[in-house]
């Protein structure tokens, strides 16, 4: 699939909430890396601990996560704000800047 769902404007939006939650992300990761604790803070932007991974683990995984999202905005990609698994649209604009990193519906959550 190919097409631009979003107008250059939400576009842009949806491009710098990529980057905060990137610089989030980022900022975390240095923190666990120079050995601080920081299990709650993951926890507390939705990235819960995973049976066998350490917080570095998730932390880099979100990051690859996030800046592959990011690509696909940049590149106007059709498949950004849709299921990962399915291709469900996620919701259009409003839903995506709520949440710009989501990349399943509720039936393919967890399974990526």
């Amino acid at each position: 699939m190919t097409g631009v769902r979003f107008d250059d404007e939400t576009r842009a939006r949806l491009r710098r909430r990529l980057l905060d939650r990137g610089q989030v992300l980022a900022t975390l990761l240095a923190a666990v890396l120079a050995g601080k604790d920081k299990v709650r803070e993951l926890a507390a932007i939705g990235l819960d601990a995973k049976p066998g991974l350490r917080p570095e683990e998730v932390l880099r995984a979100a990051l690859d996560h996030v800046e592959r999202l990011r690509k696909q905005v940049e590149a106007g990609d059709d498949a950004y704000g849709r299921c990962h698994a399915c291709g469900t649209d996620l919701g259009g604009a409003v839903a995506m800047l709520e949440v710009p990193w989501a990349d399943a519906c509720p039936a393919h959550a967890g399974l990526a």
